[in-house]
């Protein structure tokens, strides 16, 4: 009123409508994570007849809720096929266990997950994807 604007409030919701907000659990344990990567089908405008489709490098960490995957960091729920332009589902889905055994039976605190993201993509795990490979070549 009287030359002040609203402020728009916006509600943060997962791709179930629900109002919760996401909070990470304290301990995560190994045998019950994924690794995945995101791809989506971009809506952007391209000089070619067709979508385009994108995917991260990076593996993100998920946990499996029913037929969802569920981001630990953000709570993002994903799917494992696409349902609309822009939203990510997941490909390259492993458990954690099978990629790193030695973490059978771990029980990770929450400031653990970040450490274990970090690891998980460092550069030289990277350069096993060929990114490494990319960047060099960029910098000719």
């Amino acid at each position: 009123m009287f030359g002040k604007k609203k402020k728009n409030v916006v509600d943060v919701r997962d791709n179930n409508d629900s109002q919760e907000k996401y909070t990470m659990k304290e301990r995560y344990n190994a045998d019950e994570l994924y690794l995945a990567r995101l791809k989506w089908v971009s809506s952007d405008n391209v000089d070619f007849s067709g979508p385009m489709n994108k995917e991260t490098e990076i593996k993100y960490l998920f946990e499996k809720e029913g037929e969802k995957y569920k981001e630990i960091f953000t709570g993002f729920k994903a799917g494992i096929d696409t349902e609309y332009f822009n939203l990510p589902y997941v490909i390259d889905i492993m458990p954690l266990t099978e990629v790193h055994e030695e973490f059978k039976g771990t029980k990770f605190p929450r400031l653990g997950m970040l450490l274990l993201f970090n690891d998980i993509n460092k550069k030289e795990n990277q350069e096993e994807r060929g990114f490494q490979k990319k960047l060099e070549s960029d910098n000719k």
